[in-house]
């Protein structure tokens, strides 16, 4: 009898530590399960109205709109729409800190603006899924923005935009697993683990000194020709064919060198990257230059949080405010070539 009791007792502790936790974590780090995209033009959203607390890197909360996208609220047949991954989505930041709403703030009504961004929608797989957010709406955007942070382009990558079969990320919102994933305590241990918790207790003995010198280089693969033509002739097919004009805006990521400089990913891939743009005349805006200045003269790095590791991680509000700036700025110029219908 007193063994019942007394496991008993630990049950119940148990359960009572994890409820403290669920409600410590409600002030550090919510999401929400995220659900299949019934409209087939992401992966996924998030539920309708649901509301997001994230501490983990800056300090930052919201709710995402009736659609399940990162706005205050839901724009009908915007003019601008931007697309991305979880940098563009922006959920590190406050809503007003956002590429998409200080576009909007600068562009003053001019054109409405719409962020459909979404973790894990890395460039490939907006590419892939352009069509469908080109045909969502009534009227077709006048401006497509397209975050990125990676110029590397294979033919497989290409492959899988013409086909379709970039890696679908499914949502288990159902069920046991969508019970646990609705436990904050389930949920932060498992995504601890996914990023690297268990290393921490098994760590690789043949790992190097993640230490950073301005010697680095970095990996680099055979530059594939055909790969960019194919890519950008498909985006060139997407402008045609819909009236608009696409916008690629690339963040580099930066790394801070001991001697207080800093370095930018720059290699054969983003110099054909900008010329295979250029030669089929879609827009590209490449942050690495505005990065750099930014970081030299107004001493603000574009990625990380003082919460964590500056230079590491996703775009903060500088990083944002920068890209606001430097999209601003393309959309003036195509207006001002006559390229941009009002």
């Amino acid at each position: 009898m007193k063994t019942v009791k007394g496991f008993v007792r630990l049950v119940g502790a148990g359960i009572v530590s994890v409820g403290i936790i669920c409600l410590l974590l409600c002030f550090y780090n919510i999401m929400p399960v995220h659900i299949e995209n019934k409209k087939g033009n992401t992966d996924y959203v998030w539920p309708a109205n649901s509301v997001w607390v994230k501490a983990t890197e800056g300090i930052s909360f919201g709710r995402f709109d009736a659609n399940g996208y990162n706005n205050l609220s839901v724009t009908e047949n915007p003019d601008i729409i931007v697309l991305g991954s979880s940098h563009m989505e922006a959920c590190e930041v406050m809503q007003d800190e956002s590429a998409a709403y200080l576009l909007a703030q600068k562009l003053n009504g001019k054109y409405t603006v719409y962020n459909m961004g979404i973790s894990g929608h890395d460039f490939y797989k907006v590419c892939q899924y352009l069509p469908e957010n080109l045909g969502l709406n009534d009227a077709v955007p006048k401006v497509v923005v397209i975050e990125t942070s990676t110029v590397n382009v294979s033919e497989e990558n290409v492959d899988e935009i013409l086909s379709h079969t970039v890696e679908f990320t499914p949502s288990h919102n159902t069920g046991a697993i969508g019970t646990l994933q609705k436990i904050p305590f389930c949920r932060a241990v498992y995504h601890q683990a996914e990023g690297g918790l268990l290393k921490l207790f098994m760590p690789d003995s043949g790992s190097s000194s993640n230490q950073t010198t301005a010697e680095d280089t970095y990996a680099e693969t055979e530059i594939d020709g055909s790969a960019y033509n194919e890519l950008f002739s498909y985006l060139k097919d997407m402008e045609d064919k819909y009236g608009t004009q696409i916008i690629i805006c690339y963040h580099p990521t930066e790394k801070l060198m001991d001697d207080g400089t800093v370095s930018f990913d720059s290699d054969e891939h983003l110099t054909a990257f900008k010329e295979y743009a250029d030669k089929y005349g879609i827009s590209f805006v490449d942050m690495t230059d505005r990065f750099e200045n930014m970081y030299y003269k107004e001493h603000y790095v574009a990625h990380g949080f003082c919460t964590g590791e500056l230079a590491t991680g996703h775009l903060n509000k500088y990083g944002h405010a920068a890209m606001a700036d430097e999209i601003y700025n393309e959309i003036n110029n195509l207006e001002e070539a006559g390229e941009l219908c009002q």
